[in-house]
């Protein structure tokens, strides 16, 4: 039971008979607490004068045991090793300070300890920013009129200036308190979540019908395909604009199995328009890039290339201060050339380029292999080498295991283990689960059982998953893709609950990198041109604060929580990260920054907030148009049959919070 004892300078809200936070109020201002519902008030701040600037503070004064500011920071952050926001301040000793889009809830920062959960959060568009920080009397949650970034702001691997914002003089302000009393459990965030959704969601409409998303993935994958001069063929990993020819130009020479270039699954969506269509050259196709990937990706030790690499110049060494030519590379390419300099590559002796074979590219590979096997049994074809080379990769990594059930993130082209940290071995339980349904051999299930508790465990111990995103090695999203996939495979294998529980558990971290609300971009910049609504979009990671269609990925999952657990929620938030990742997707007639985007295609992401990389600023779409959102997007359409779904949209939130006037 929550209450709270209120006198002319603070207030001080009690879990049952103990204070838990307090509210100093500030000289000269009245504060007032609306109750919206149990656990949650509305904090209205009125000033006998007019101000320019305001904060509003709620210090929880015991030590807290966990604390977050959603897709921005998850205990201090500190794992991994890229530029980000670590702990309550800067190395100068000032406090973090955030805009309001920069974090998925606006403005909102959360904290628990034994006691109680609080948060504090803003309404969207508010003109606001919000800090977390530690003082001798207790943890302050801050949200701060008008918006504000400093000391510094985070960039894509580099720090940028600090942001001060205006506002007009005002008397009223006002912010959302939430205190919820202790059940015992850690990362108690989920009633934050879902008051969020029903308070800053709204319908969404689909962008696209089914029928058509369908009929433009498929043309840009087709796009993408190309055969190599030795007889390798399969899907470039996406398009990007050339100065240097004033053109679109797909990636030369660069295939990738899972991750960003997705040959796997696009094969298997060919193999599937076959039986869909009829059409003998999607088949063809399909089977092609597969065989394609055994000749030329197949290693000895059994697992598979996470690349096959046809562009020398990808792996020059650049010295240090190199600065690459933009009229002679791509404009996302200028970046990672540019970021290049200075470093090395792992070599073999004969000088030999050591690729990193990851966990997320190998799991994929198995996973897809089963499922070309399966796709291609109902064409009446036989195909016992995939079967084989996803048993392989299995195989591969049951024997790398470590006793803990740990795989390792990736491995050289021998299989000597590279980088061992990360949830990304997760990647590698959900074609476990496969090869013991298709062997009855108990090695994969136990291999997928211990693998599963010691990534799993680490979510729970840790409150965050990590080095999903293989561009950054970091707390990120995309780790608990997998993680959620391998609970609802390991909960439909056994019928064991803990599994749906952890499911569960899982998809409420995932939901934290959810935004929640329409960010309102100025007519001026390019996303406010597009019309791109940011209410459903995923943010990436800790170091990369951008938005993108990664939930793709979820949208099943989600769906499949649902239909386990009966709540709404599951179902609508899978609509609206449909809805959201479908955005922006050219009919072949999109004309972006005044350019004309292939049929199909997309940027990879969406540079909503006050974070950019070098050649993109904010406000602007990545430019980048890769494989993986297509290949994703026919994954969702081939695998659940219901249409409907993807054509309703988001017609309503269940429960929503009525707003006032």
């Amino acid at each position: 039971m929550i209450s709270f004892k209120q006198t002319a300078t603070e207030t001080v809200f009690l879990s049952g008979e103990k204070p838990a936070v307090k509210i100093v109020c500030d000289e000269g201002c009245t504060d007032s607490f609306e109750e919206i519902e149990p656990g949650f008030w509305r904090w209205s701040r009125i000033a006998k004068e007019e101000r320019d600037h305001m904060r509003m503070e709620a210090i929880l004064t015991d030590e807290a045991d966990f604390t977050m500011i959603p897709a921005i920071s998850y205990n201090g952050n500190g794992w991994g090793n890229y530029p980000e926001y670590l702990g309550d301040r800067d190395t100068d000793g000032t406090p973090w300070t955030f805009a309001w889009h920069r974090t998925t809830i606006p403005s909102c920062t959360y904290s628990e300890n034994a006691l109680v959960s609080v948060a504090l959060m803003a309404d969207a568009n508010s003109n606001t920013a919000c800090s977390l920080y530690r003082e001798p009397d207790g943890l302050h949650h801050a949200v701060i009129f008008p918006e504000e970034e400093k000391p510094r702001t985070l960039q894509r691997h580099f720090w940028g200036d600090a942001f001060e914002g205006v506002m007009a003089p005002r008397r009223d302000f006002e912010a959302i308190l939430m205190i919820i009393p202790s059940d015992g459990t850690k990362h108690r965030y989920a009633g934050l979540l879902d008051f969020a959704w029903r308070y800053y969601g709204h319908p969404l409409k689909a962008p696209y019908r089914a029928d058509e998303l369908y009929r433009l993935s498929i043309a840009f994958c087709r796009y993408l395909f190309e055969r190599e001069k030795n007889g390798f063929a399969g899907f470039t990993k996406g398009a990007q604009w050339h100065l240097g020819t004033t053109s679109y130009k797909k990636t030369e020479h660069r295939y990738e199995m899972g991750w960003v270039g997705q040959n796997g699954s696009m094969a298997n969506a060919f193999i599937y328009d076959y039986l869909k269509t009829g059409n003998k050259e999607m088949l063809d196709i399909g089977i092609e890039t597969l065989d394609a990937w055994l000749k030329f990706g197949k290693l000895p030790a059994g697992h598979l290339s996470a690349q096959v690499d046809y562009d020398d110049w990808r792996y020059m060494e650049f010295p240090e201060g190199f600065v690459p030519d933009m009229w002679e590379v791509g404009e996302v390419s200028y970046e990672s050339f540019r970021n290049r300099a200075g470093k090395k590559f792992r070599r073999f002796a004969d000088g030999q380029i050591r690729l990193a074979c990851d966990a997320c590219n190998e799991g994929t590979g198995a996973e897809m292999y089963f499922e070309a096997y399966d796709l291609l049994l109902k064409a009446g074809i036989k195909k016992p080498e995939y079967l084989k080379a996803a048993l392989d990769v299995c195989d591969f990594a049951v024997q790398r295991q470590y006793e803990d059930g740990c795989y390792a993130k990736s491995w050289d082209d021998e299989g000597n283990e590279l980088v061992k940290a990360g949830t990304v071995g997760c990647f590698l339980v959900l074609p476990m689960t496969k090869a013991y349904e298709m062997t009855g051999d108990e090695k994969y299930l136990e291999s997928a059982v211990k693998a599963f508790d010691f990534y799993y465990g680490a979510l729970e111990r840790d409150g965050y998953t990590t080095a999903g995103a293989l561009d950054s090695h970091s707390i990120d999203k995309e780790s608990s893709s997998p993680l959620l996939r391998s609970a609802l495979a390991l909960y439909e294998l056994t019928k064991n609950k803990r599994y749906l529980d952890a499911a569960v558990k899982t998809a409420y971290y995932l939901c934290t990198w959810i935004m929640y609300c329409t960010v309102d971009f100025s007519k001026d910049s390019l996303l406010g041109q597009m019309g791109l609504d940011t209410f459903g979009s995923t943010s990436v990671s800790t170091p990369h604060q951008a938005l993108d269609q990664y939930a793709l990925r979820d949208v099943i999952s989600f769906l499949k929580l649902h239909e386990l657990t009966g709540n709404i929620q599951w179902k609508e938030r899978a609509a609206a990260m449909w809805c959201a990742a479908c955005q922006g997707i050219s009919d072949g007639t999109m004309y972006v920054n005044g350019r004309l985007r292939p049929a199909g295609s997309q940027d990879e992401a969406y540079f909503h907030t006050r974070w950019g990389r070098y050649g993109v600023k904010p406000q602007y779409p990545s430019q980048w148009l890769p494989a993986w959102p297509c290949a994703f997007r026919l994954e969702n359409l081939r695998r659940y049959a219901d249409t409907a779904f993807f054509d309703g949209g988001l017609k309503e939130i269940n429960n929503s919070v009525k707003k006032r006037n």
